[in-house]
C-alpha cells in the first residue's frame, strides 16, 4: 500500500498522569473511535482530538497489529517513500542492528541491518539503510546518568519495536521498551608519544571549555568550579592519549586562563606547555587557542589575521614556532581556525568557509614571501566536508589534506545523525608534507555517548575528534 495505516494522536495534555486523569484506563489494545481534526505539525500527521468528548470505546481489549519489520531500500529517496507509507504504524526490526551513530543528548541513535554489511555510513554516500532510533521524549539530555540506555557505535540493539514516528525532518523508530544492548568494540587505545627524532602537532575542537567566571553565555550553564575541574581534566588526559603533542591547536577555548589552567594541571604540567590565544569577537566568546610544549620547542611570534569585512568572528591565530628534535631545528608557521558553522544550512553558509579558507591561502603566500622555504600547516575545525568547495579552495592554493595518506576509513572526526565525516582537517604545503610521517585520528569522541558528570577520563569530552601528525626533520 502507498498509504500508511496507523495515525498519531495529539492531546491536550503532555505527561502521563494527566493523561490518566483526563482520559482514565485508556490502555494499548483497546479499539476506540475517535473524533477530531487532522494536522501535520512538523510534517508528522495526527489527529487532534480535545479531551476525553472525542474518544468512544467501541470493542474490549483485543491483540495489538503485528508490527510490520523495517527494511528500507539504500537510495535516500526511495526509503523516504518507503517510510512515508509506514508512519504511525507499529514497526519493528527483526533480530539486531548495528549502531552506526551513539545516542545523541536527544535521545536518537542511528542502526542498520547486518545484511547490509556496514560498520559505519560515511557523508556522501547512499544512506537510506539508516533506521533512526529515538527515546520518544522531549528531553535534551546534558550527561549519560539521564539517560534511559546508552549507545556507543558498534553495539548491537535488539528488541526495537514501536511506533514509527516523524520529527525534526526524520522518520524514527520511538520503541516501547528499551532495547537490549550487546557492547561492540573495545575503546581505541592511545597514541604513541613523539620519539626524540619526531615531532608532533594536533588539531582539536574541545566543545565549550568554559571557566566558571563570567561574563559566560546562555547555554551551557555557569559551570561551578568544581564542575569546571571535571572538563579541564577530560582535556588532560585527551592530551595524554595523544601522546603529549608538541603544539596542540584547540578551538572553542573561552579565554587564555583556561589555556593557563591546562598547562598547569598535574598530568601536563612536567611538560612546560606554554598558553598562546589572542581574544576574538566571537559572540559566545569562543576563541581558538594553542598549548606549545616548551620542552621541544620555542614560540618566535604569534599574531591573529582578522580578514576585510568581518570575514571572522574568530580570527586565524598564526603561530611562528621553532621545534627541536635529537636531529636538528625546524620552523613551522600553524594557522589554526574555526570557519563559520553548519547550524544556518550548508549551501547557505559554504560561500563565506570558501571565502576563509580562501584568506588562509593569502596568509601563507604572505609568508612564503618573506620566507620561500617556510613550513605551513592549516589547521583547525573548519566545518567543511573532506570534499568540499572550502577543502577544495585548500587544495587550489597548494595545500595538500593529510587524510590523503590514510584509509578512507579512517577519515571521520564527527559524526552527524548517523554519518561520519571529517569536519577537523590539517592541510600542509609541499614542503611541510615531504616530513610528515604519520597521522593519527584519536577517535575518544564522536564514538560515544555523553558521559557521567563526574567521569574525568579521555572518553567523549567533545563531540569532536583530536587529529594527530607527526614529522621528522628532512
Amino acid at each position: 500500500s502507498s498509504t500508511s495505516a496507523g495515525l498519531f494522536v495529539l492531546t491536550p495534555v503532555t505527561t502521563k498522569e494527566d493523561f490518566e486523569k483526563s482520559f482514565g484506563d485508556l490502555s494499548t489494545g483497546i479499539p476506540v473511535q475517535l473524533t477530531g481534526k487532522v494536522r501535520e505539525p512538523s510534517q508528522q500527521t495526527v489527529i487532534e482530538i480535545l479531551g476525553p468528548q472525542a474518544v468512544t470505546v467501541i470493542a474490549p481489549t483485543t491483540s495489538l497489529p503485528i508490527p510490520v519489520p523495517l527494511d528500507p531500500p539504500v537510495s535516500m529517496a526511495e526509503a523516504l517513500a518507503y517510510y512515508e507509507t509506514l508512519e504511525g504504524m507499529f514497526v519493528t526490526i527483526d533480530g539486531e542492528a548495528l549502531a552506526v551513530s551513539p545516542i545523541s543528548k536527544y535521545g536518537e541513535t542511528v542502526v542498520v541491518l547486518p545484511k547490509h554489511g556496514r560498520e559505519r555510513i560515511f557523508q556522501g554516500e547512499e544512506n537510506g539503510i539508516m533506521i533512526m532510533v529515538d527515546d520518544g521524549s522531549s528531553v535534551t539530555y546534558t550527561d549519560s546518568t539521564q539517560m534511559p540506555y546508552l549507545v556507543s557505535v558498534g553495539d548491537r540493539l535488539s528488541g526495537l519495536t514501536g511506533p514509527l514516528a516523524y520529527t525534526y525532518g526524520r522518520y524514527k523508530l520511538e520503541p516501547v521498551t528499551p532495547p537490549v544492548i550487546l557492547a561492540g568494540a573495545a575503546a581505541q587505545p592511545g597514541i604513541t608519544p613523539a620519539t626524540s627524532d619526531e615531532y608532533t602537532l594536533m588539531t582539536w575542537n574541545v566543545e565549550n571549555l568554559f571557566d566558571p567566571l563570567p561574563p559566560h553565555p546562555t547555554d551551557p550553564p555557569l559551570p561551578s568550579p568544581s564542575e569546571y575541574r571535571v572538563p579541564l581534566e577530560k582535556v588532560a588526559h585527551t592530551i595524554e592519549a595523544a601522546g603529549f603533542p608538541i603544539i596542540i591547536g584547540l578551538q572553542e577555548v573561552e579565554n587564555i586562563r583556561v589555556l593557563n589552567d591546562l598547562a598547569e594541571h598535574p598530568i601536563l604540567s612536567a611538560y612546560k606547555y606554554q598558553a598562546v590565544l589572542i581574544e576574538g569577537n566571537d559572540s559566545r566568546g569562543i576563541d581558538v587557542g594553542y598549548l606549545v610544549r616548551t620542552d621541544r620547542a620555542t614560540v618566535l611570534d604569534v599574531e591573529a589575521y582578522p580578514a576585510p569585512e568581518g570575514l571572522f568572528s574568530r580570527p586565524p591565530l598564526v603561530l611562528h614556532v621553532e621545534v627541536q628534535t635529537s636531529t636538528g631545528q625546524d620552523q613551522l608557521y600553524v594557522l589554526n581556525n574555526h570557519y563559520t558553522s553548519m547550524s544556518e544550512g550548508e549551501e547557505a553558509t559554504e560561500p563565506r568557509r570558501t571565502a576563509q579558507a580562501k584568506w588562509n591561502i593569502t596568509l601563507m603566500e604572505d609568508i612564503l614571501a618573506r620566507d620561500p622555504q617556510a613550513l605551513i600547516a592549516v589547521i583547525g575545525d573548519l566545518n567543511s566536508y573532506f570534499i568540499s568547495a572550502p577543502i577544495q579552495a585548500l587544495r587550489d592554493g597548494g595545500l595538500v589534506h593529510v587524510f590523503d595518506t590514510i584509509p578512507p576509513e579512517e577519515r571521520y572526526t564527527y559524526i552527524y545523525e548517523g554519518e561520519s565525516e571529517v569536519l577537523d582537517h590539517i592541510l600542509l604545503n609541499p614542503a611541510l608534507m615531504s616530513a610528515l610521517s604519520r597521522v593519527e585520528v584519536l577517535h575518544v569522541n564522536a564514538d560515544y555517548p555523553l558521559s557521567a558528570p563526574d567521569d574525568t577520563s579521555s572518553r567523549h569530552k567533545s563531540d569532536h575528534d583530536p587529529v594527530i601528525v607527526a614529522f621528522t626533520i628532512n
